[in-house]
C-alpha cells in the first residue's frame, strides 16, 4: 500500500499550479479534443436535452442515449492528450523557477476557463 505523506501548502499550490497548465496546455488546447468541441451543439427547451434527438437513415437516438465520442476518436484523443502532456511536461521542467512564475501569471490573467474550486 502507498504511504501517504503529508504536502506543504506551497506545494499543493505548485501542483494546482502544475494542474492548471496540463489543463490548458496539455490537454485543451494542444489536443483533438478542441476538434470534437468544434461545430454546433443543440439546444434544449428542457434543459435536460430530453427533448433532442438525432436522426440518421436508422432512426433516431436520443440525445441522452447518444454516444459523443467513438472508439476511432477516443483512441486518437487519447494519443493525443498523451503527446500533448508529454510536451507540455517537458517544456515544465526546462523552465526556470522565475520563467514559471511569469508562465503562471500570464494564464492567471487568461482566465477563459473554469478552475475546478469555482474560483474566479
Amino acid at each position: 500500500m502507498l504511504e501517504r505523506k503529508s504536502i506543504s501548502e506551497e506545494r499543493r499550490q505548485a501542483l494546482r499550479e502544475l494542474a492548471r497548465f496540463l489543463a490548458v496546455h496539455g490537454v485543451r488546447n494542444n489536443t483533438d479534443l478542441e476538434d470534437l468541441h468544434a461545430g454546433a451543439f443543440p439546444r434544449s427547451e428542457t434543459g435536460d436535452f430530453s427533448d433532442v434527438k438525432v436522426v440518421y437513415p436508422g432512426g433516431e437516438i436520443p440525445w441522452n442515449e447518444l454516444a459523443r465520442v467513438g472508439e476511432a476518436e477516443m483512441r486518437s484523443l487519447k494519443l493525443s492528450v498523451e503527446r500533448a502532456l508529454e510536451v507540455a511536461l517537458l517544456g515544465y521542467e526546462a523552465l526556470g523557477e522565475e520563467e514559471r512564475k511569469i508562465l503562471f501569471g500570464f494564464m492567471e490573467m487568461q482566465r477563459s476557463y473554469d478552475r475546478p474550486d469555482g474560483g474566479e
